[in-house]
Parts: structure tokens; sequence; C-alpha cells
């Protein structure tokens, strides 16, 4: 069972690996490293996105379904973000 617990281990176990995205379902969490991280917004990773090859587990995965969902099936789409203050919005 997926209980607060489990998802705060798992958080913590791919954060010490400094993967910062969990995708949960159609919501994806992120967790701020508090530091910068090699290769995580690189072209890469633009490129993944927009080939549909990245994982729903990263921003630019979630920006090219939104985009997709819009162009390609005309339906509405939506992206909420949300965090504390110097949470690492901005930069996500």
């Amino acid at each position: 069972a997926l209980t607060e617990g489990v998802m705060l281990e798992c958080l913590r176990a791919r954060y010490e690996k400094d993967v910062i995205y969990t995708s949960i379902g159609g919501v994806l969490l992120a967790t701020n490293p508090f530091r910068e991280i090699d290769g995580l917004y690189g072209e890469h990773e633009m490129e993944g996105a927009l080939g549909g090859n990245l994982s729903g587990q990263h921003p630019f995965a979630v920006a090219e379904a939104a985009a997709r969902g819009l162009c390609l099936d005309s339906t509405s789409q939506s992206v909420l973000v949300s965090g504390e203050s110097g949470a690492g919005k901005t930069e996500t």
C-alpha cells in the first residue's frame, strides 16, 4: 500500500541519487536539491522530451505531454506548480 512513510522513503532514496523528480499518476513531485545537478536540463533531456522518449518523471516530459494534448487532441491543458517560497519553482 502507498502510505506516507513509503512515499517519504521512496523520495529520500531517489533524492540521495540526485533523482529529484518522481511521477505518481498524473502528478510530478520535485524535491529541491539546493544545488545544481549537471545534465538535469540539458540538450539531451530537451530532445528526449520532444521525441517522447523521456519518462513522465521530468518537467520537460510534462510540458511535452501538455503541448501534444493541446495541439494534437485539441484538449484543454493545465499545469499547476506549487511550493513554498524558495522551494525551486522558478528553476523547475
